[in-house]
């Protein structure tokens, strides 16, 4: 019960009014729960916070912590999710009152093809959601 209520929440914070709205992501995003640290490159910012969602292109997470990043903000990420752990370099792309959104800029090739196992992974869990399974 505590899971689906979870759910529900993690569910509305992820809502947005979509009228008017334009669309400039490449890729399709996933809901995934992972925990991430992110360190801002120069050195002035640490913070954890949970994956939400997350793309080949990036992810957002959400946190506790007071954001001040300007859109463009080189950051390292870490983050484990389904018995892997990501590492890859990113840059900042939105700031919201509890959480950010990163597109990933530096990945190595072995990072990479983790994270497509990983999106393969998502996208069968939430295909298989669908079908009410």
């Amino acid at each position: 019960m505590e899971e689906i209520e979870e759910q529900e929440n993690h569910d509305e914070r992820r809502r947005l009014p979509t009228e008017g709205v334009v669309e400039r992501r490449q890729h399709t995003r996933y809901s995934v729960d992972a925990w991430a640290e992110v360190m801002v490159k120069d050195g002035t910012m640490l913070f954890r916070g949970r994956v939400l969602d997350i793309s080949q292109g990036g992810c957002y997470i959400e946190t506790e912590a007071r954001l001040r990043l300007a859109p463009g903000t080189p950051v390292e990420i870490v983050f484990r999710a389904n018995d892997r752990v990501f590492q890859c370099e990113g840059t900042s792309r939105m700031v919201r009152t509890r959480g950010a959104g990163f597109l990933f800029d530096g990945m190595s090739a072995k990072v990479r093809v983790g994270l497509e196992a990983l999106i393969r992974e998502l996208s069968a869990t939430e295909g298989m959601s669908a079908l009410g399974a």
